[in-house]
């Protein structure tokens, strides 16, 4: 007897579809510049599970940002962005929450967001600072807001520690041997308090014998002082222009 022929199992069929990718909803985005960037491509199915995007760490949790649909909700989410953070945020920071623009775009829209502001006389201002952006008010209007601060307000400044901070920021990386040769006067007390107030920081040890460390100003002291930069400290000639009594 001939043995029953086996029935062969019919072949999967591939999908047309099988190949297509997923479609861009960023159909009102034509005034965005081309900003394709490699982490927006879609990702294996087994690390869909946690956003490709940049998310809120908090508590170990995480949360997908979701991309602008145009160039006037990008303006806004900035602007939202700015009110509400604690410190400034740097471009970077700002580019990895407002996708899919791109640093140059974001400089952009700030300038224009400062703009604004400034012509309707606003009582808010964007101002760069410390290597970044923040919202704040405008210093004229102060003694407005004197209600609304703490009672319990950080120590002033004395004027040794102004004198001390002022000598590290234009001398920086500087032990405190010589930043006592310098005011004639011990000021392991001052520096110990500008450490606590965090305007100053230990930036490495000089190599010489004891290897001492070595000061230098923070991203606070720029906050502090409402400096983008060190380079907007005022030059020494400039101060000894300003400050030099002529004699007679």
């Amino acid at each position: 007897m001939s043995s029953p022929k086996r029935s062969k199992k019919p072949e999967p069929e591939e999908s047309e579809h099988q190949t297509d990718q997923p479609q861009s909803n960023l159909s009102d985005t034509s005034d965005l510049s081309d900003t394709s960037d490699p982490s927006d491509q879609p990702q294996p199915a087994e690390t869909l599970a946690e956003p490709a995007d940049e998310a809120d760490q908090t508590e170990g949790r995480r949360f997908k940002v979701p991309r602008v649909k145009s160039r006037a909700e990008a303006k806004a989410v900035l602007e939202c962005l700015l009110f509400a953070a604690v410190e400034p945020l740097t471009l970077k920071q700002l580019r990895d929450l407002v996708k899919p623009l791109k640093e140059n775009d974001l400089r952009a829209l700030l300038v224009e967001l400062q703009s604004e502001y400034d012509d309707r006389g606003s009582g808010l201002q964007v101002v760069e600072v410390a290597g970044g952006y923040q919202m704040a008010t405008r210093p004229r209007f102060a003694d407005y807001l004197a209600p609304f601060r703490k009672r319990k307000r950080r120590m002033g400044l004395s004027p040794a520690m102004l004198e001390t901070l002022a000598i590290i920021a234009y001398k920086q990386p500087i032990i405190r041997a010589e930043i006592d040769a310098i005011r004639g006067v011990d000021s392991s007390g001052t520096v110990h308090a500008l450490l606590e107030m965090e305007l100053i920081e230990t930036v490495g040890q000089k190599p010489v014998p004891g290897r001492p460390f070595l000061y230098g100003t923070t991203q606070n002291f720029l906050k502090h002082f409402g400096l983008k930069s060190l380079s907007e400290l005022p030059s020494i000639e400039s101060l000894r222009e300003r400050f030099d009594v002529n004699p007679g």
